[in-house]
């Protein structure tokens, strides 16, 4: 029978508060000297995560896949690529990350898969078989002067901004691939295919995963009629992206997405599965006009006692204090006035997006991660940034990305960001003993794991502190949140409470410059861990207390009784 609400609400969800370290598999840690990363290799380094205060893991995929687009091109959904490991492997990383106290919760991709999964080569076989209508098929629009057939519309794929349509001769039509020219689409208006993945589901999560990361969910559902996408007015074709001359208005995002999420959420919350509690993230990048209510579609429309959308504000938004101010306190209002079953989420960086380090600035990201695990929700370490790795230069010869290879306007594209784990000042860091699949950075030597662990000053220890102290937190688990004046306007200021345990108080110094703040009147803050090393912050404030450039601090907030 499955729980209701009120149950749901009186215990504690581990997705509240849960510092969930994402792992792109080929780039962690290999095990068997191939230079690509494994399974086994992530199974090494479960002390490691579990001293960070890591209580879930996310694994990018490690299905079989010819690797068109690294992994995200699924040839088997129930099974791992050789390149990885084995399935007896993943049990094994399963078991043992449960052991450490660890969830994991794995990628699910929905839109597409690789062209070599039996399903895409049976629906392209002809127009009639079984799977004929499991992917999106449709005819020419017309012939050129040289009897070419011409797309369905102008939509165009993701990676390279060329044409989202591919002709197939055998079927004499077109597929749809939003991604990659070896991704086809798959068509979610068919029921069958919508239970094929409740069935992969369901197959996972029998093993035991924790949950699923939900891939590139907007692409679900388009305009049936396929329509072409409106131009983009402010396109400019010496420098922005080929994709980014059209505005997506129907090749992605239509409302059935929300319907499709919520068929899902329905398997997440069936008997066998609810004691044990299962949770998925979905990845939807919103239109930046109104991100609060693109955010809030996904929330009305799953059941947020099981699912939330990944919030992007860490990516997206600019490390300024106002715009951080002005989204914490109307997102947070929202979810609590939603439902308090909503679970927030944050992340500053993932294996799409420039590292961190690399897009705000050193000292900066390490007051990124003060704000990413001390606020409400799951905080997203993406593997390396607790060590503040930054972006690698790629050689033009080593460039592996499809979206660089395919748009030269794309340059090296997503490789410096996914390059290999920076385990010590060892030969390739410590990642493999064989030739790395991505260059090793040039600062290994002194940016790695061994290092830094010897630090008590480093990016790692901090990220040891705070993520020890979130993991140890009610508060800063399930607490509320509430931004309040700092007296600075270059000062972002927020407290957490929960009744009965501590209050903790988070100032966060945007400016590159020393700034003093107030304090709230009766108020007492006790300093419990800054962001700057060399911190002059006393361990008791009244008052007022001044905070270095960049400097973020966590605070014990007092009231005398």
């Amino acid at each position: 029978m499955n729980e209701s609400p009120n149950t749901t609400l009186l215990r504690e969800r581990w997705p509240e508060g849960a510092v969930v370290y994402h792992i792109y598999p080929r780039s962690f840690q290999d095990s068997n000297g191939d230079g690509v990363g494994d399974l086994k290799g992530i199974e090494q380094r479960l002390d490691y995560l579990q001293s960070l205060g890591v209580t879930a893991l996310w694994l990018s995929p490690f299905y079989p896949s010819p690797m068109a687009d690294f992994g995200y091109d699924i040839a088997d959904y129930y099974d791992v690529d050789e390149l990885f490991g084995t399935l007896d492997d993943f049990r094994s990383l399963l078991t043992a990350a449960h052991n450490h106290d660890i969830k994991v919760i794995i990628d699910l991709v929905p839109n597409h898969t690789s062209d070599a999964h039996q399903w895409f080569i049976d629906s392209s076989a002809s127009r009639d078989n079984p799977k004929s209508d499991w992917y999106i098929w449709r005819d020419a629009k017309d012939h050129d002067a040289r009897g070419n057939p011409i797309a369905p519309n102008n939509w165009l794929d993701v990676l390279t901004g060329h044409s989202a349509w591919q002709w197939n001769e055998t079927r004499g039509q077109f597929y749809l691939h939003s991604f990659d020219v070896r991704q086809p689409d798959l068509n979610w208006t068919n029921p069958e295919v919508r239970e094929a993945f409740k069935n992969i589901m369901r197959y996972w999560l029998d093993m035991g995963v924790d949950g699923f990361r939900v891939d590139a969910v907007y692409w679900l559902a388009k305009d049936p009629l396929l329509h072409d996408d409106p131009e983009n007015p402010k396109y400019r074709a010496s420098e922005d992206l080929l994709y980014e001359a059209l505005l997506h208005t129907k090749s992605c995002g239509w409302p059935p997405v929300y319907a499709y999420l919520s068929e899902m959420c329905d398997v997440l919350k069936e008997p066998e599965f609810t004691s044990k509690e299962r949770f998925m993230v979905t990845e939807a990048y919103p239109e930046r006009h109104n991100v609060l209510s693109a955010y809030l579609q996904f929330y009305v429309g799953m059941d947020p006692a099981v699912a939330a959308p990944f919030n992007f504000e860490g990516t997206a938004l600019p490390w300024e204090v106002a715009p951080w101010r002005d989204f914490l306190s109307r997102f947070h209002t929202a979810l609590d006035e939603l439902s308090p079953l909503c679970v927030a989420s944050y992340a500053f960086g993932n294996h799409d997006k420039p590292r961190v380090a690399s897009r705000i600035g050193v000292n900066e990201a390490r007051s990124a991660a003060v704000m990413l695990l001390t606020l409400p929700g799951m905080a997203f370490i993406y593997y390396g940034e607790e060590l503040g790795m930054q972006d690698v230069a790629i050689p033009i010869d080593r460039v592996r990305d499809p979206a660089a290879l395919g748009d030269p306007k794309n340059g090296i594209g997503r490789d410096p960001e996914r390059t290999p784990m920076q385990w010590s000042a060892a030969e390739n860091a410590g990642f493999t003993q064989g030739t790395p699949w991505l260059p090793i950075a040039d600062d290994y030597t002194s940016v790695n794991v061994e290092t830094q662990s010897l630090n008590a000053q480093s990016s790692l220890t901090l990220y040891r502190t705070l993520g020890t102290l979130r993991r140890d937190s009610a508060t800063l688990k399930r607490g509320s949140l509430s931004v309040h004046s700092s007296g600075c306007d270059d000062v972002l200021a927020y407290d957490r409470a929960l009744n009965g345990h501590e209050q903790y108080v988070t100032y966060v110094n945007f400016a590159d410059q020393t700034r003093i703040c107030t304090i709230e009147p009766n108020n007492t803050l006790t300093l419990v861990v800054s962001s700057a090393a060399d911190t002059v912050v006393p361990h008791e404030s009244k008052n007022s207390l001044t905070l270095q450039a960049h400097e973020a601090a966590v605070f014990v907030a007092t009231t005398p009784s």
